[in-house]
């Protein structure tokens, strides 16, 4: 793809203007269109005018990114103008309580990679029934979710499974499949592609290939993962590099290094997650990117990549600016975002290795609503990493074998936590009562 071509695609600056302009009228003209939605009330259409003027401004941090689907305005808010967008809206803006936008819905645990931060390393189970899971998607949809985040272990090992899955989800859902990228061939992507898939996300640990393989401990999956990367692209696949750089990566440029890479091979985002202590990494203190000096360089990463002065690179979606106090905080416990692992157990994120019940044992609408009375408003502490220790003692202190600590302990824990001071934000819109 040529820079011309390439900076037409990502919007920054003031050109980004016009599209949230064009949005903002059309979700005016839309809704006006639909007075029942708001109980015939204008004060209420035009509060929630403001409130979606509002959450609009607080994508303004990151490039507009002009895909087949439409405008994506963010790695996480489905494109604008298709029916999971409008899903979106009103499920954080018209339903009371306001509900989730995303899930992370994990549909195997198969997975023939050793990557060295697995969050999953330590769950336990089988695989859920195929009905059972396929259930519960369509039980997480009714629920608003507006994005699905589909991965495995490895989501490409059983592609059939997938593809079912893919056909439960409707329109008001934008689906997205997280891979390591070794079978991610034309052939299977079309397939995906043609069932409603909307993009990848494959991971990529590191620019440096040597690396990135030792760290998922398969050589050749760098190559592999690059090509997927490729390959979604040229068919029309929205592509994301999903990435948990080392923090000695982070100090001596690997982030750049990392968005040359994503330049290079055409990706619409790039994902930076930084280090957790979950799963294999369940109890480890160092190297967690604790540290000030480097969260506030990677947040100037985030404004710089999403500014004019790059125009060839993807959005960077940095996930310690998207967290911040003055973005989302913490949108785990089904605030903006919840888990479903592959033995069904339902968590506040996949970074928490707690869990607030099993779909084979209970309705998944049952375990929802207990999860969200212990987030019933949106708050700023990062709980994967405030609470990591705690999980961990109650992982040993139980003599659990495998993860996530099931609910029975999990209670003991979520009734006493602490999640710091209401995210301003959702102050400010006062969706959350």
């Amino acid at each position: 793809m040529t820079p011309h071509r390439r900076s037409a695609r990502f919007i920054a600056g003031p050109a980004k203007l016009a599209v949230y302009a064009r949005i903002a009228l059309h979700v005016v003209a839309r809704y006006a269109a639909l007075p029942g939605v708001f109980g015939w009330s204008p004060a209420a259409y035009l509060k929630f005018l403001v409130r979606a003027l509002e959450l609009l401004v607080v994508f303004r941090h990151n490039k507009i990114v002009r895909t087949a689907r439409g405008f994506k305005l963010h790695l996480y808010l489905p494109a604008y103008p298709t029916p999971a967008f409008f899903q979106a809206i009103e499920t954080k803006l018209v339903r009371t309580p306001p509900g989730p936008i995303t899930v992370v819905f994990s549909m195997t645990k198969a997975c023939t990679y050793k990557c060295q931060h697995c969050y999953q390393r330590l769950d336990g189970g089988a695989d859920l029934a195929e009905e059972t899971m396929l259930r519960t998607a369509r039980a997480v949809q009714e629920r608003g979710v507006a994005m699905f985040d589909i991965e495995g272990g490895e989501p490409l090992l059983r592609p059939a499974r997938l593809l079912r899955l893919l056909n439960a989800i409707d329109r008001r859902s934008e689906i997205w499949v997280n891979t390591v990228g070794a079978r991610a061939d034309a052939a299977t992507l079309e397939r995906l592609k043609e069932a409603g898939l909307a993009g990848i996300m494959v991971s990529v640990h590191s620019p440096d290939e040597d690396r990135h393989d030792a760290f998922t401990g398969v050589p050749g999956s760098f190559r592999a993962a690059c090509n997927a990367l490729a390959e979604a692209h040229r068919i029309g696949l929205m592509a994301a590099v999903n990435s948990v750089l080392a923090e000695e990566e982070i100090v001596t440029g690997g982030l750049d290094r990392l968005m040359d890479l994503a330049r290079d091979l055409d990706c619409d985002f790039v994902q930076l997650i930084h280090p957790k202590p979950a799963g294999k990494w369940l109890g480890r203190r160092e190297a967690m990117q604790g540290d000030a000096g480097i969260l506030a360089a990677v947040r100037g990463k985030h404004l710089h990549y999403n500014g004019r002065g790059t125009p060839d690179h993807p959005s960077l979606a940095a996930q310690v600016f998207e967290e911040s106090a003055r973005v989302f905080g913490c949108t785990a416990g089904g605030v903006d975002r919840f888990y479903v692992n592959a033995f069904g157990e339902v968590q506040p994120c996949e970074f928490l290795n707690i869990s607030f019940g099993n779909v084979r044992e209970e309705s998944f609408d049952a375990i929802f609503d207990r999860m969200r009375g212990f987030f019933p408003t949106p708050c700023l502490d990062w709980l994967c990493c405030t609470q990591a220790g705690a999980i961990h003692d109650l992982v040993r202190a139980g003599g659990a074998e495998r993860t996530p600590v099931p609910w029975d302990l999990t209670r003991s824990l979520a009734d006493q936590w602490e999640r710091g001071r209401p995210t301003p934000l959702y102050r400010r819109l006062g969706v959350y009562r």
